[in-house]
């Protein structure tokens, strides 16, 4: 009931159409504090010596960008100065093998395709270690929700990270990493505001303060609107994008014409707005911090202008909150991470639809999921050669999945109940009574990595992480890596990863619909209604890796990777009578002629490769730090029942 194409919205279109881009980034700029050490310019690091950075995200504890067992993109405070990152959306839209969708889908600014794989949702984002993803999976728009203005160093890893991280680090991991404390005990500002076309703003703040020699305290905010360009205006020309009926009131749908009784604005309006906080105090062992985002985005992209209302209060607007305690100690060879975090989504309840499919009249909207957990992270450097990590959690959810269409907000702060729009009637003066899935469940989690060196220029990662959830039972991804130095300027990388993405409370219990009566409301009937699926299983994922670097001189390399990456498990609609057989064509004693479900019925195989050319030289105190991409990706899907395979699609980038 949300778009004009919602059965069409499939992770992959039938076909995409062949798309060629080559990627070149020029950064030029004067040196910059460089990462790792303030005493070290950027400018005085060759290419090859940037490789000596470390990195965490790839194995949760320090290591050689250059030897990680991942393809690991690292992005640097300098490059995000110098190209004007304003948001993780900038970073991402610049990164090779990263294909970005925007306002394709209703109720969602974007969608990421890595490698192959779609959503959002398949990625895990991370600010210094600690999610600020939805904690139950739910997709959120990437924008200025999530910042880089903070940031000393945004780490990428590309591929399957299920065996560190657990659930739903299926395309890969974000680090967004803060600066560091300032080393005197001063107060360290850093404000910027940009103003753009179609009143675009954009604000940032960031404020640090080193209180004595153990206590430091970091804050940052930011916030942007966008007014979006009116498309009435843009294509002028097309009929479906005349907003003749925002000013008459009645619109020309493709079901026939709909007047709906709530008022409509006569004016054009799809403003996008993004907000995100953060606090943090920082000792030498102990640190406290507090993130915040939130995201408000119309829900009339993916319509023309005759099928869903354009106005400022149609929108769906998400939101995450985390707050963490983390406590370090070292003991000779041992480090230990105990963390205890507290993390909460939330759909305001005020967000709504206005399509066709509501009757233009508004749909509101509500979910939320509350999560408790507590990390344990113990690493021992058994010699020179060996180290050993070993992880483990636990994690308690609360959750209410999204709502059906509703036709009124929901009153959060009081017990949850709500009436499906559309039917009103007689005998039912409010309408049909809503039902809530209320969802508690439970995740123990535990991993164990050994990295060996046995000779110096081999390095093999094995790890692997079990996760028993009370939803969907028990979930095993290993890892392995190998990193080998033939010669003084090559390195080979031979990688496999695991991943699992949890079907989220939403995915599971997502139900959505329509009613009619024909006795003013003694009883009720559906043509279509798609309801839960409690047992829909988690999408499996499987990568395969294989990453060359070659050094032709110390400042221009050349990396060529390929990779063969499965899929299973994945989402489809079904017949459930054909397939569940949950409902018998009644939902809480109305008949239905159709009901529709989620099950896991869908294998994909993606496969490709990029190449990738860096160059770093100087002219005077001017430096230049190119790079060229050139990345190609093929696949097939194929849906078990009716064992239908289709073309993923070609894409070069």
């Amino acid at each position: 009931m949300n778009s004009d194409d919602n059965k069409m919205k499939h992770p992959m279109k039938k076909k995409l159409a062949t798309r060629i881009l080559f990627a070149l980034g020029l950064a030029i700029g004067a040196g910059y504090s460089y990462g790792q050490s303030d005493s070290v310019k950027l400018e005085n690091l060759s290419l090859k010596e940037l490789l000596s950075v470390k990195v965490t995200t790839a194995s949760r504890a320090a290591q050689e960008l250059g030897l990680t067992p991942a393809t690991v993109l690292l992005v640097t405070k300098e490059q995000i100065k110098i190209r004007g990152y304003q948001s993780l959306l900038d970073v991402l839209l610049d990164l090779p093998d990263v294909k970005v969708d925007d306002k394709m889908y209703s109720g969602m600014r974007n969608s990421f395709t890595i490698r192959g794989t779609q959503g959002s949702e398949k990625l895990i984002i991370l600010l210094d270690g600690i999610a600020i993803s939805t904690p139950s999976g739910e997709a959120l728009p990437i924008m200025e929700n999530y910042p880089v203005h903070l940031a000393e160093q945004i780490e990428v890893v590309f591929g399957p990270a299920s065996a560190l991280y657990g659930a739903n680090a299926v395309s890969g991991v974000i680090n967004i990493i803060t600066k560091k404390s300032p080393g005197n005990k001063n107060w360290h500002i850093e404000a910027s505001s940009l103003a753009g076309t179609y009143g675009y703003t954009n604000t940032s703040l960031y404020v640090a303060k080193k209180i004595n020699d153990k206590l430091s305290f970091i804050a940052s905010g930011q916030y942007s609107h966008d007014k979006q360009p009116d498309y009435s205006d843009v294509w002028s020309d097309d009929s479906l994008m005349n907003n003749s009926s925002l000013k008459t009131g009645t619109f020309n749908t493709i079901f026939g014409p709909m007047t709906p009784a709530t008022p409509v604005s006569s004016k054009y309006a799809s403003p996008l707005q993004a907000w995100n906080i953060f606090a943090a105090f920082r000792t030498n062992h102990f640190s406290l911090s507090y993130f915040r985002n939130s995201t408000r985005v119309s829900t009339a992209y993916g319509n023309n202008l005759n099928n869903a209302v354009f106005n400022k209060d149609v929108y769906m607007q998400q939101s995450v909150g985390t707050l963490n305690a983390t406590y370090k100690r070292s003991f000779g060879n041992f480090t230990t991470s105990s963390m205890l975090t507290s993390s909460e989504y939330n759909l305001d309840p005020r967000s709504n639809y206005r399509n066709l499919y509501t009757g233009m009249e508004p749909g509101y909207k509500y979910s939320t999921t509350s999560m408790v957990k507590f990390e344990e992270l113990l690493n021992y450097k058994a010699s020179e050669k060996l180290d050993i990590a070993f992880g483990g959690g636990y994690e308690s959810y609360n959750s209410i999945p999204q709502s059906g269409d509703l036709k009124a907000p929901v009153d959060k702060n009081n017990y949850v109940r709500g009436h499906y729009i559309g039917t009103e009637s007689y005998y039912h003066p409010d309408g049909l009574e809503a039902q809530f899935f209320h969802i508690k469940f439970q995740n123990v989690g535990a991993y164990l990595q050994a990295q060996y060196s046995p000779a110096k220029n081999m390095h093999v990662t094995l790890g692997a992480r079990y996760d028993v959830n009370s939803r969907y039972g028990g979930t095993f991804n290993p890892r392995l890596g190998l990193v080998y130095k033939p010669f003084e300027k090559t390195t080979v990388k031979v990688l496999y990863g695991s991943a699992f993405l949890a079907p989220s409370p939403s995915d599971a219990y997502v139900h959505y619909g329509s009613f009619d009566t024909q006795d003013s409301g003694r009883t009720y009937h559906s043509y279509f209604l798609h309801l839960p699926n409690p047992e829909l299983k988690p999408i499996i994922s499987r990568n395969f890796e294989m990453n060359i670097r070659q050094y032709i001189t110390e400042n221009i390399s050349v990396a060529v990777d390929g990779y063969y990456h499965a899929l299973s498990n994945l989402y489809a609609f079904a017949d459930d009578n054909a397939s569940t057989k949950l409902y018998n064509n009644m939902f809480n004693g109305i008949p239905v002629d159709y009901v529709e479900v989620f099950v896991n019925r869908g294998k994909q195989k993606n496969y490709g490769g990029s190449v990738q050319l860096n160059w770093k030289a100087s002219l005077g105190n001017v430096y230049f730090n190119t790079y060229g991409s050139v990345s190609y990706t093929d696949g097939v899907r194929k849906t078990i029942w009716r064992s239908e395979e289709r073309r993923v699609g070609k894409e070069c980038r």
